[in-house]
C-alpha cells in the first residue's frame, strides 16, 4: 500500500477526530446554554468556557455585568453581536444603553436595525415600539404596532384595548390619521372593535372620518356595516341611514321604497336597513326562482320541526309619523303549525310598542295577497317589521313546512282601516299591563 494511500486515511481520521471534537464542544455548549436559558446564571460561565463565541450565552453575560460594570456590559453586548449579526436583541440592548449614555444618534439607527433584521417577530417589533414610546414618539411607536399586529394576530387583543385608548384621546387620536387612510390588514378588525367597545359614539365617527379621507381605499362595506350598526344601537337613525343609503350601488339603489328589496330579488346580507336572518337549525330562508313569483325571484321559508317562539326574519324601518299600509302576495306549502306565523311592526325608539299586527298564515294556499295597515305616532323614531310566531302557547309555536313571500311593499295609507283601528284600540288598553322593561330588550335585539 503506497504512502498516499496512508496519508488519505490520516486526513479521514483526522477530520472525524475533529468533527466528533465539534460535536462534544456544541453539545455541552448548548447543553450549558440550555440551562443558563432557564434561569441557572451560574451556568453563564460554563457555556462560555467551552464556547465562548455563543451569541446568547454573551447576551445574558452583558445583561447582567451591565448594571455593576457598563463599559464591560457593552463589550459583551458588540461580541454577542459579532457572533450572530441576524440576532436583533444586543443591538436592542445597546440602544438602550446609548440612549441612557447620551448618544441619540447612535441609539436611533441601533434600534432602526434592530426592527429591519426582524420584521416580523413581534417581540422584537414591541421592543422597538417601548423604545419610542419611552422617545415620546408615539408616531414611530404605532409603526412598529403596526407590524407587531400585520405579524401576529394573537397581538390584538393586546394592542387593540391600548389603539382605543389613542382613539378616545383628544390630544392623540390624530396620530392614526395615516394608519386609517392606508389602512394595514388588521384595521377592519380594529374598527369593528371599536364600534363595539367605545363608550363614546363620537370616537367611532372620528375614525371613521378618517377613513373616508382616503381617496384610494375608502370605507369597505365591512367598516360600513359595524358603523351603522353602532348608529342604529345609540339611536342616531338618521345618520345610520344615510351611511347605509350612501354604500348603496346601482343594483341595490333599484329596491328602495319605504321597505328594502320587498321583491327579494338581492341576497339577504343581514346589514343596515336590510332584511335580517337569524340562524336556527331548524329554520332557513332564501330567495329562491319558483312560479308565480314576480321578478327573478321570491323568498322560501322552511321549517323542519321548529319549536319555540319565531322572530327570525325582520327589517328595520325608518319611518315619518304618520299611517302606513304593508301589502304583499303569500304562498303556503302545507305549513303545519296549530298558530303559524304572522308579520307584526312594532316601534324600537324612543319606546318599544306594537304598531300593527297581520293575519297569520299557516296550511296550504296558492299566491294570495295580504296587507296590514298601522300607525307609526309622532314620537316613533324607529320601527321594525318582523315575522313572528302567530301564537303564544309552546303547542301554537310548533312549525313544519314552506312558504314563501313576494312583492311586499310599504306605502302611505289615507286612513287605517277598521280592523286596524279596532287592533290599535285594544292594544293602547292592554298597554299599561305590559312590563316597562320590553323596549330597551327590542331596541337593543334590532341591533344585533
Amino acid at each position: 500500500m503506497s504512502i498516499g494511500v496512508y496519508w488519505w486515511r490520516a486526513l479521514l481520521v483526522l477530520g472525524a477526530l475533529g468533527l466528533a471534537w465539534g460535536s462534544l464542544v456544541n453539545g455541552l455548549a448548548g447543553y450549558y446554554a440550555d440551562r443558563v436559558a432557564t434561569g441557572e446564571g451560574a451556568m453563564i460561565d460554563h457555556a462560555l468556557g467551552w464556547q465562548p463565541d455563543q451569541s446568547a450565552t454573551l447576551f445574558l453575560k452583558a445583561l447582567r455585568v451591565l448594571p455593576d460594570d457598563p463599559d464591560r456590559g457593552v463589550r459583551l453586548l458588540e461580541d454577542a453581536y459579532r457572533a450572530n449579526p441576524s440576532d436583533p436583541r444586543p443591538l436592542i440592548a445597546l440602544a438602550a444603553r446609548s440612549l441612557e449614555d447620551g448618544d441619540v444618534e447612535r441609539s436611533e439607527a441601533l434600534i432602526e436595525l434592530a426592527g429591519r433584521l426582524a420584521p416580523v417577530d413581534p417581540r422584537v417589533q414591541l421592543a422597538a415600539a417601548a423604545y419610542w414610546w419611552q422617545r415620546e414618539r408615539y408616531d414611530r411607536m404605532l409603526t412598529h404596532w403596526s407590524t407587531t399586529l400585520e405579524a401576529d394576530a394573537s397581538q390584538r387583543k393586546i394592542l387593540f384595548p391600548d389603539l382605543l385608548k389613542i382613539a378616545e384621546s383628544l390630544e392623540y387620536r390624530a396620530l392614526l390619521g395615516s394608519t386609517a387612510v392606508s389602512p394595514p390588514s388588521w384595521w377592519t378588525d380594529y374598527f369593528r372593535y371599536v364600534a363595539r367597545t367605545a363608550v363614546d359614539t363620537d370616537t367611532v365617527r372620528f375614525l371613521y372620518a378618517l377613513r373616508r379621507q382616503s381617496a384610494s381605499e375608502p370605507p369597505t362595506p365591512d367598516e360600513r356595516a359595524v358603523y351603522v350598526e353602532r348608529l342604529q344601537k345609540d339611536g342616531a337613525i338618521a345618520e345610520a341611514y344615510v351611511i347605509w343609503l350612501s354604500g348603496l350601488n346601482d343594483t341595490e339603489r333599484r329596491q328602495l321604497g319605504l321597505l328594502y328589496d320587498g321583491g327579494f330579488e338581492l341576497p339577504i346580507e343581514g346589514r343596515g336597513f336590510g332584511w335580517r336572518l337569524a340562524s336556527n337549525a331548524h329554520f332557513s330562508a332564501e330567495p329562491v326562482a319558483t312560479r308565480g313569483s314576480n321578478g327573478r325571484a321570491a323568498l322560501r321559508l322552511r321549517f323542519r320541526a321548529f319549536e319555540g317562539p319565531f322572530r327570525h326574519l325582520s327589517q328595520p324601518l325608518f319611518l315619518d309619523a304618520g299611517q302606513y299600509r304593508l301589502s304583499g302576495r303569500v304562498r303556503v306549502d302545507s305549513l303545519a303549525s296549530q298558530g303559524g306565523v304572522k308579520w307584526t311592526v312594532r316601534c324600537l325608539l324612543p319606546d318599544s310598542k306594537i304598531l300593527g299586527e297581520g293575519s297569520r298564515f299557516l296550511g296550504s294556499s296558492d299566491w294570495r295577497e295580504f296587507d296590514l295597515y298601522f300607525e307609526v305616532p309622532e314620537t316613533c323614531v324607529y320601527q321594525q317589521l318582523t315575522l313572528v310566531s302567530g301564537g303564544t302557547r309552546a303547542f301554537e309555536q310548533k312549525l313544519d313546512g314552506t312558504l314563501w313571500f313576494d312583492d311586499l311593499k310599504v306605502a302611505r295609507a289615507a286612513t287605517l282601516d277598521a280592523a286596524a283601528r279596532v287592533d290599535a284600540l285594544m292594544r293602547d288598553l292592554a298597554e299599561p299591563a305590559q312590563s316597562s322593561g320590553n323596549g330597551q330588550a327590542d331596541a337593543k335585539e334590532s341591533s344585533e
